[in-house]
């Protein structure tokens, strides 16, 4: 939603204003399920990319952190935030708003995730990636919505900004799992024996996955601004 909004939030105050509103109220939701999304992301990040059979007890803790009452509370009340937010939608209005005014803000992110490329490209420090990975994002969700009317342009954009978009989240997920283990991993001698060899795949992987970054982001940002020509 906050993708969408971002693509017509320039054409008149009117829609500026409502960007601005709901873009509060869906940063609000997402940061009540940090907590939660953090816990799964390193479950997922050491049964998706690693060998988790090789660390049954850095796993079970790790799952163990999932199966919580806390859990299933948030989500609940994640879904009610969802559904009031439903009903604010009906009420929005986009009068005024133009094409041109949707291409203008396509262009502007599109101008955002190229300066957010130079700087993790040339950084390479998790906040830097981490932006990166929320331009993406919108760059991909706004060419999802846009391909059908722009096939030749947008259109051939969309599978390569899913693959750099997925890339980056899985680059995310391992480094916060990387950071997770420096602070836990010693909890118990069982976990303890399994660290090295846990870290040495999950630094594999990282190279793996800044190779494969760089080049998607090369190959879909080569100019620092968008045109439709």
């Amino acid at each position: 939603m906050r993708a969408l909004l971002r693509l017509i939030r320039y054409a008149n105050t009117t829609t500026d204003t409502l960007y601005r509103t709901e873009n509060t109220r869906y940063r609000s939701i997402n940061d009540a399920l940090s907590a939660c999304r953090e816990s799964a992301s390193l479950h997922l990040a050491l049964d998706a990319q690693l060998e988790v059979g090789r660390c049954p007890h850095t796993a079970a803790h790790l799952k163990g952190r999932l199966d919580n009452g806390y859990t299933e509370r948030l989500l609940e009340q994640t879904e009610k935030s969802l559904q009031l937010a439903l009903i604010k939608i009906y009420g929005w209005h986009f009068q005024g708003a133009s094409w041109d005014d949707i291409e203008l803000g396509y262009c502007k992110s599109y101008r955002r995730a190229f300066k957010a490329m130079g700087h993790a490209l040339a950084l390479n420090s998790d906040e830097q990636v981490h932006t990166l990975r929320k331009r993406a994002k919108d760059q991909w969700y706004q060419s999802r919505l846009l391909e059908e009317h722009y096939p030749e342009t947008i259109g051939k954009r969309t599978r390569d900004l899913q693959r750099l978009a997925s890339a980056l989240g899985d680059w995310r997920d391992l480094r916060l799992l990387c950071q997770h283990l420096a602070r836990h991993g010693h909890e118990t001698p069982e976990m303890a024996s399994e660290q090295k060899a846990l870290l040495d795949q999950a630094n594999q992987r990282l190279e793996q996955l800044r190779d494969e970054i760089a080049q998607l982001c090369r190959q879909l940002f080569p100019q620092a601004h968008w045109t439709f020509a």
